[in-house]
């Protein structure tokens, strides 16, 4: 076999191999991009850690991609979501899901392929046992099989912000839901001025709060257990932060209630995945209020609620799931496009590390040493 790039294969939760593998043979309406970025997720180290036992081991994580076209098969610039012509050079992200277009989901709710029953996705369900290989951004290449969707990356985004195309479609996603009223004519949900919580401040939380902080929010609250972490959601534009690691949870619904003159505030975001975090946001909330559920992409188990609390605060509480990649990354390029330069998105990314370095990226992200990390091949 003659080498062509390398790889870090998850061969089974809580191992890591570097491998080499042969050029893929670009077939009609697929493409082989050279990796720039890939972002790493939480849910990679969730798969790391065996909390999602439905992996296809072996496989190459990362989702979170953008690459560099190399090679085009016939047909593939039909993959380009917005319609725009692709030829070899050109930046893109990538859609990581594909959905089948057949199940109940994709055929009577169109607008939510994420919640489409037989998604399949880069980095997360395909395995690579056999050619070509290459379906995770943990790697110096992807193959792009058909069916797949991209989005060109415009020349004004440089490659630190557009690596955060897929985690920030989590984050507007999470935001919209928070704009969608209950009651129409109330003026209910996110709006100009309007207060809110983001608990976590992760890289999700964090674009959560720079998405709000763009769409003109109010007071920005944002609570975390890391001081660093919250320290960057200042200098992000958080007007308020409290440190959960100091404070009781009376602590924090009291200040959340002296900081919002008395009521609670008008939308929580749980962004930390935890669910005592779930619970403490229906407490600081305020009655009529919202709360959007984004943190929980894996399960990690259950938490005590009061549904009285609920009913009495006429809270509506939203999950979101995912994003509708396809169309919210155009969302997200033509903020990125507007924002450049502006807002410094790009400095999310704290740590960038090899391909061979995969295993000490994910530690980093276990131990909250980073913001945002990347493997980077060859920078």
């Amino acid at each position: 076999m003659e080498e062509f790039g390398k790889a870090a294969v998850m061969v089974k939760p809580g191992k890591l191999e570097i491998k080499s593998f042969e050029r893929p043979k670009v077939s009609e309406g697929s493409m082989l991009l050279r990796i720039l970025m890939t972002g790493v997720c939480g849910t990679d180290l969730h798969m790391y850690e065996g909390r999602m036992p439905k992996a296809p081991f072996p496989l190459i994580p990362g989702h979170e991609i953008l690459g560099e076209v190399l090679e085009m098969g016939d047909g593939s610039g039909l993959m380009e979501a917005t319609g725009q012509a692709l030829r070899p050079g050109d930046r893109v992200v990538v859609v990581p899901s594909i959905a089948c277009g057949r199940c109940f989901y994709c055929k009577n709710v169109p607008s939510r392929p994420n919640l489409c029953e037989n998604r399949i996705a880069y980095g997360i369900s395909m395995s690579s046992l056999n050619p070509p290989h290459f379906f995770g951004g943990y790697a110096e290449f992807l193959y792009v099989r058909p069916g797949s969707t991209v989005h060109k990356v415009p020349e004004e985004i440089p490659n630190e912000v557009a690596v955060l195309s897929e985690p920030m479609s989590i984050a507007t996603r999470a935001l919209e839901r928070a704009f969608m009223p209950g009651i129409p004519y109330a003026r209910e949900g996110f709006g100009l001025g309007k207060s809110m919580v983001i608990q976590g401040a992760g890289p999700i939380g964090l674009l959560i709060l720079l998405a709000a902080r763009i769409a003109g929010a109010g007071d920005i609250i944002v609570t975390d257990m890391e001081d660093y972490r919250l320290q960057k959601a200042k200098e992000f534009g958080a007007d308020h932060t409290i440190n959960v690691a100091i404070t009781t949870q009376e602590d924090r619904v009291r200040l959340v209630q002296e900081l919002t003159n008395g009521v609670g505030a008008d939308v929580v975001v749980e962004a930390a995945g935890a669910p005592q975090a779930f619970a403490e946001g229906i407490l600081l909330a305020r009655r009529g209020g919202k709360l959007i559920e984004v943190g929980h992409f894996t399960d990690p188990g259950t938490v005590e609620v009061r549904p009285y609390i609920i009913c009495n605060k006429d809270l509506e509480i939203m999950g979101s799931w995912s994003s509708p990649h396809q169309t919210q990354f155009k969302t997200v390029l033509s903020l990125f496009k507007s924002f450049s330069g502006k807002i410094p998105f790009e400095k999310l990314v704290t740590h960038k590390f090899e391909v061979e370095e995969a295993e000490k990226a994910l530690g980093t992200v276990k131990e909250k040493r980073c913001l945002k990390a990347v493997i980077a091949p060859g920078v």
